[in-house]
């Protein structure tokens, strides 16, 4: 029997050697706590203490206390809290009941309760860090931002290249027209194998041919590939004035069935002459007539003349070398090209032809070069 009891004495002081560590760990962990409650409910308790229930309350139970036997109230430590405790208890039911009997609110008591902060621990300065506390770094300098690269430059867009040139071929007939010719059956003259027509736009400053729609769109849309001209008269008006009127009635359009825009230099009909005007500046009136032509249609115009007039009114010039030269030479065999041009592209070989589809004389042409370069140079 008595062994049993020091094997459950010792199982116990095991136990509780076991349990000891961790309530030390406890009890570290709680203190902290309980101490910022006691702050806390210090001027709480203050107040309660010094109610008027409570003091009559403990002027009545202290005598009795006084009776109590000395190992009680000098009881362990674990008997002082607990009797701690139930004082504080009835500390408690004091406030209620002086609360009841006194009236104070419930905020005093909380405004009683936030009068005590908790204090919060400072934390320890070594005293060579108090001598001398390290100066704050300096601000590191911000960098200079990058200078932003120029941005490269854009390539430009490589040009088109030109079209390889079609292969050369046998001449093509042709007709040129205007509004003498009268009504024109543009299927029959297809038929009669002419792949191209020149049509009569304007005259000068004022006249327009007033069958030019009906015969230059019914020569497109018969089939054939169809050109407008414009009749200079270089001193009756600006060559701007004329280039304008001429491109207005003309409605170029490129659509691989439009020639480009002819301008017919012939002499003054009137005179015989070259309107009254020197070489130089009939130079610059076709030039300035040309210019404009190309800036709205984007085409180097077509030069209609003869050997006779360009050497009596342009001198023979070459300025005019790049732009297809159309011809004018009857009664030959073979053309005899005017001095200032390579070679002729449109050849008018007469002005008394018969066309099936047109009634009376028709002027008669040839394109040099064959029909696949007439379309290439209708693009």
């Amino acid at each position: 029997m008595r062994s049993a009891a020091l094997r459950a004495d010792q199982a116990l002081r095991t136990a509780v050697d076991r349990v000891r560590p961790a309530a030390h760990r406890v009890g570290e962990w709680l203190a902290p706590l309980i101490q910022r409650v006691l702050q806390w409910l210090a001027p709480l308790l203050q107040r309660i203490q010094e109610a008027p229930v409570v003091r009559r309350l403990r002027e009545r139970v202290a005598p009795h206390v006084e009776k109590l036997p000395e190992s009680v109230r000098r009881a362990p430590r674990t008997r002082s809290m607990q009797v701690g405790a139930a004082v504080a208890a009835v500390g408690v039911v004091g406030l209620v009941i002086g609360s009841a009997t006194s009236g104070p609110t419930q905020a005093e008591v909380h405004e009683a309760a936030m009068e005590a902060p908790i204090q919060q621990p400072q934390a320890q300065i070594a005293p060579e860090q108090a001598a001398q506390a390290p100066q704050a770094a300096p601000a590191p300098q911000a960098q200079p931002a990058p200078q932003a690269q120029p941005a490269p430059q854009a390539q430009p867009a490589p040009q088109a290249q030109p079209a390889p040139e079609a292969p050369l071929g046998p001449p093509v007939e042709g007709i040129d027209v205007s509004n003498h010719n009268g009504d024109i059956d543009w299927r029959q003259v297809a038929a009669d194998g002419k792949k191209f027509t020149f049509v009569l736009a304007t005259d000068g400053t004022s006249f327009t041919n007033p069958r030019y729609s009906e015969q230059y769109h019914g020569a497109k849309d018969a089939g054939l590939i169809a050109g407008a001209y414009h009749f200079a008269r270089p001193g009756s008006s600006s060559a701007e004035v004329q280039a304008e009127r001429f491109l207005n009635t003309a409605d170029y359009q490129s659509d691989g069935k439009t020639l480009p825009p002819v301008l017919d230099l012939e002499v003054d009909p009137n005179s015989g002459g070259c309107y009254g005007l020197s070489v130089s500046d009939m130079h610059l009136w076709t030039k300035t007539f040309n210019d404009k032509v190309k800036e709205r249609t984007g085409k180097e115009p077509i030069i209609y003349a003869n050997p006779s007039f360009w050497r009596q009114c342009m001198g023979g010039t070459d300025t005019f070398d790049g732009h297809p030269l159309w011809l004018a030479s009857y009664e030959v065999d073979s053309p005899a090209v005017p001095g200032g041009f390579s070679d002729w592209d449109f050849w008018q070989y007469t002005d008394k032809g018969s066309v099936a589809g047109i009634g009376g004389n028709t002027d008669l042409n040839q394109y040099q070069q064959g029909f696949e370069r007439l379309k290439q140079l209708a693009r």
